[in-house]
C-alpha cells in the first residue's frame, strides 16, 4: 500500500510542477512588452533660398534607369525560367523540358516546337543536359510595342552515356519575346 501511495504522490507532484510551468509560461507570454523609446534631436537650418521642385538631371537619369529595370524585371524572369527549362534535357524524360515551356511560347513558336518533338527520335544511350543561367542582358526592350531581345549566358552540364560522364560548357542563347495580352511570350530561341 505504501508503494501505491508513493507513486500517487510522485505523479501528483509531477502534475503540479507541470501545471506551474504551464502557468508561468502563459504568464510570460501574456506580459506586455515595454516599448523602447528613443528620443531624437533634429536640428533644422533655415535658409532663404528657393527650393526647386524640378528634378535634377541626375535624378531624371536615375528614374529612367529604375523604370527600365522595372520593365525588364518581368521579361527577364520569364526569360530565365524559360531558358533553364528549355535548355535542360534528358533522353529519359521524352522531351518533357520542351512540353513544359510550351505555355511560355507564342502560338507559332509552340507549333514549331511541337513539330520538332514529333519528328525527333530519342537516343538509346543516356544523354542529359542541365542548364543554369549565369548572366542576363536585356539588349532591347520596348514596353509600348511589347517587344524585347534578351541574351542569356548559360552554363550547361552535358552528360553522355552515363550521368557520371559530364562535361561543362558555357553557351549563349538569344531570345526574342513579345507581350501578348499583357504576358511576355518567347517567339524565338537561338543558341549561339
Amino acid at each position: 500500500m505504501t508503494t501505491r501511495k508513493m507513486r500517487l504522490t510522485i505523479i501528483g507532484l509531477i502534475v503540479l510542477v507541470l501545471l506551474l510551468l504551464i502557468l508561468w509560461f502563459l504568464w510570460f507570454l501574456s506580459r506586455p512588452e515595454k516599448p523602447v523609446t528613443v528620443e531624437k534631436t533634429v536640428e533644422t537650418s533655415q535658409t532663404n533660398e528657393e527650393t526647386t521642385t524640378q528634378p535634377t538631371l541626375k535624378e531624371q537619369q536615375l528614374k529612367q534607369e529604375q523604370d527600365t529595370r522595372n520593365q525588364a524585371a518581368g521579361v527577364t524572369s520569364v526569360a530565365k525560367m524559360f531558358v533553364e527549362r528549355y535548355g535542360s534535357y534528358s533522353n529519359e524524360a521524352n522531351f518533357q523540358n520542351l512540353i513544359d515551356v510550351l505555355p511560355l511560347m507564342t502560338p507559332a513558336f509552340a507549333e514549331e516546337t511541337k513539330n520538332i518533338i514529333s519528328k525527333s527520335t530519342i537516343p538509346e544511350t543516356y544523354y542529359g543536359v542541365t542548364t543554369k543561367v549565369l548572366i542576363i542582358t536585356v539588349e532591347n526592350i520596348d514596353e509600348t510595342k511589347g517587344f524585347a531581345t534578351i541574351r542569356l549566358n548559360t552554363q550547361r552540364q552535358i552528360s553522355k552515356d552515363s550521368p557520371q560522364n559530364t562535361n561543362v560548357e558555357n553557351q549563349e542563347i538569344l531570345l526574342e519575346l513579345v507581350r501578348l495580352e499583357g504576358v511576355w511570350k518567347v517567339t524565338s530561341a537561338n543558341w549561339q
